[in-house]
C-alpha cells in the first residue's frame, strides 16, 4: 500500500471561508453597518465575480473613505490571522506519521498568501508543502502533483488526494491512479461532476478511511 497523501489546504484542512465571514463580522462591528449591512457583505461574497469587483462593490455601497485596493489589502492581512485549523486535525496528522505515512500539501496561491493560514498547529506535520502559484503549473494539472511527489520521494499510484474541489483536486488526481476523497462540507455532488472514490462531509472523516486504506 501506498502510504502517502496529498492534502488541500483551504477549507479542507483550514477553515478559510469561516474566515472571510468572521473578517465581514468584525467589520461590520468596527464600521457600525448593522446587520442589514453584514447580510449585503455575505451576499457579496457569494456573489460568482473577481475579488476586486467585490471590494469595489462595498466600497460603493457604504461609502467607505478609503479606495477598493486598499480595502481589499486589509482584507489580504486580516483574512489569515482569522483563518482556523479544523478540530481533529493536527491529531489525526500525526496519527497517520506515527504509522509511517509520509504527507504533503498541494495548495494553489501563493507561499505568501497561505503559509500565514497555517498557523503553528500544523507546523512540522509535512513532508512537502507546495504552493502551486509559485510553481510552473497549478492545479488541477498533473504536472504539479508530479512535482509532490517528487519532493516527497515517492510515487503517485496508489496514493490518496483529500481536498474540497472537485475541479481542481479530485479532478486532478483521479487520472494520475490516486485515490480520491471528497470534502462537502454537506453539499451535495453534482450530476455530472468528476466522481470521488469517497465522500465526507469534513476532513475528521477522512483519517479514519485513511488508516483503514
Amino acid at each position: 500500500m501506498n502510504k502517502f497523501v496529498i492534502f488541500d489546504l483551504d477549507d479542507t484542512l483550514v477553515d478559510s471561508t469561516g474566515a472571510i465571514d468572521r473578517w465581514f463580522v468584525e467589520l461590520t462591528e468596527q464600521r457600525s453597518l448593522g446587520p442589514e449591512g453584514l447580510e449585503f457583505l455575505r451576499e457579496e461574497q457569494n456573489r460568482p465575480v473577481p475579488p476586486g469587483e467585490t471590494f469595489r462593490a462595498i466600497v460603493d455601497h457604504f461609502g467607505f473613505p478609503e479606495s477598493p485596493a486598499e480595502l481589499q489589502r486589509n482584507f489580504s492581512v486580516r483574512m489569515p490571522q482569522l483563518v482556523r485549523t479544523y478540530d481533529g486535525v493536527p491529531e489525526g496528522l500525526r496519527a497517520l506519521r506515527e504509522r509511517g505515512w509520509r504527507t504533503a500539501i498541494l495548495t494553489n496561491g501563493t507561499r505568501a498568501q497561505q503559509l500565514p493560514k497555517m498557523h503553528d498547529r500544523l507546523e512540522g506535520l509535512f513532508d512537502v508543502v507546495c504552493y502551486a502559484d509559485d510553481e510552473v503549473v497549478s492545479k488541477p494539472d498533473p504536472e504539479v502533483f508530479h512535482i509532490v511527489a517528487r519532493r516527497a520521494g515517492v510515487e503517485l499510484a496508489g496514493a490518496w488526494m483529500v481536498g474540497d474541489s472537485l475541479e481542481h483536486d479530485i479532478a486532478g488526481a483521479a487520472p494520475l491512479g490516486m485515490s480520491t476523497i471528497w470534502i462537502s462540507g454537506g453539499r451535495a455532488l453534482p450530476i455530472g461532476a468528476p466522481q470521488p472514490g469517497e465522500v465526507v462531509k469534513s476532513v475528521a472523516e477522512a483519517f479514519p478511511i485513511l488508516s483503514a486504506g
